[in-house]
């Protein structure tokens, strides 16, 4: 592989979205939105930075379309799923709707647990996965970090970009959980970072008055969704950049009994 990241092409991926992270200001590119997708051959994909609340109408994706993608092997993220997007070459395809289709292109990323993707990170720098789980607890923390003292260029002036507003929610989400195919899975905690959980939390804010009554309300509905007899829960995980921890970027629940999809 080249040295120079300008000697690499750039190839044309078709990807199905299957998680994206809370927008993250960026001092390059006012906010990012890191993306985790899958392709129709079953390449599981980090795909940033998106500035994706900025992009026009036509290139915005949401969670389970079909988009395509010039992309970019990032030679200074050693995470082998890891590419940079052109930013003009982003065309939304379409949707995918049925649950059984869903399923059936997740499946091909699922691994038996969290700690056999522990393993492949340390031998071949994987870095994302999907893992079957039962719920132990979902709590929260303080956030430890501050925007506006970590990355003060939050307020910068833009003088060709109106600068949408973007808050730093003031509290972390807490997922703990066990791996349901591995009886000697010892449990993991990991931070929820997905938009739509970040989404709800101040929707739920806005309608009951506090982060406290907000919190409550997401408790419930995500422990009644992992309680649900009838369907099987999942993590879509990934790595953190600079650290190697493990997130979840997305919560995904299925019919047990769910049809197989013929293409």
């Amino acid at each position: 592989m080249p040295g120079d990241p300008s000697e690499l092409e750039w190839t044309t991926k078709k990807v199905l979205i299957i998680g994206r992270a809370a927008p993250e200001p960026s001092k390059k590119h006012i906010e990012t939105v890191c993306t985790g997708g899958i392709t129709d051959d079953g390449q599981l994909l980090r795909l940033y930075p998106i500035p994706l609340r900025y992009l026009a109408s036509e290139k915005k994706y949401k969670q389970w379309a079909w988009v395509e993608f010039a992309v970019q092997k990032n030679l200074q993220d050693k995470r082998k799923e890891s590419y940079k997007v052109r930013e003009d070459s982003i065309r939304v395809l379409g949707a995918v709707r049925k649950p059984s289709e869903k399923f059936s292109l997740l499946r091909r990323a699922i691994a038996k647990d969290q700690e056999t993707l522990i393993k492949l990170y340390r031998q071949d720098w994987t870095s994302i996965g999907i893992v079957e789980v039962e719920l132990v607890n979902f709590s929260k923390r303080l956030r430890k970090k501050n925007w506006e003292k970590d990355k003060p260029y939050i307020k910068q002036f833009h003088l060709y970009t109106d600068v949408k507003p973007l808050e730093q929610a003031p509290i972390e989400f807490r997922l703990e959980y066990r791996c349901k195919n591995n009886p000697q899975c010892r449990g993991h905690a990991s931070s929820l970072i997905g938009w739509e959980y970040m989404e709800a939390f101040r929707q739920y804010r806005m309608r009951y008055g506090s982060s406290e009554n907000a919190f409550e309300k997401m408790k419930e509905a995500i422990v009644a969704r992992f309680n649900d007899p009838s369907k099987n829960a999942y993590v879509l995980l990934g790595t953190h950049h600079r650290y190697g921890s493990w997130m979840v970027a997305q919560l995904y629940f299925f019919e047990k009994n769910l049809p197989a999809h013929l293409f």
